[in-house]
């Protein structure tokens, strides 16, 4: 197969894999946005909007929406940063923290549902495929 067709046959199957993860939803008020910020929230030491905006890829005004609306069902939490009065350090709440987890094990067990569905030698082929699809993620 050409190296461009691979590459669309890749991209329609994560398209759609991504879509059937994304059917699976804990709080119908929380859009892929919302849940992709608190991710991003996780990752950072210290989460302020410019460091959780620059990340997602959006402009602040965008961003502010979203954690207003994040925090307006107490998925995080303000305070003030210690240092910079001008800045607000932003945190997952308890309730945050726990929607999350489930969430990813509502999408994991989705998926562990599926791969279960697979024949030993699909499995492996999968199980083989992981790194590379690693890899492509991070080229």
């Amino acid at each position: 197969m050409p190296t461009i067709a691979l590459a669309d046959s890749l991209r329609v199957a994560l398209v759609r894999l991504q879509r059937r993860m994304r059917r699976e939803h804990l709080d119908e008020n929380l859009a892929i946005h919302h849940l992709s910020a608190l991710g991003t929230m996780q990752q950072l030491e210290e989460p302020t909007l410019a460091r959780i905006a620059a990340l997602e890829g959006v402009k602040p005004p965008s961003m502010v929406k979203t954690l207003q609306h994040l925090e307006s069902l107490g998925y995080i939490e303000r305070s003030e940063h210690p240092t910079d009065g001008r800045m607000v350090v932003l945190r997952i709440s308890g309730k945050g923290e726990a929607m999350i987890a489930e969430f990813r094990e509502l999408r994991n067990r989705t998926l562990a549902a599926a791969i279960d569905s697979l024949d030993a030698d699909e499995r492996a082929t999968l199980e083989r495929a992981i790194p590379i699809l690693a890899r492509l993620a991070e080229a």
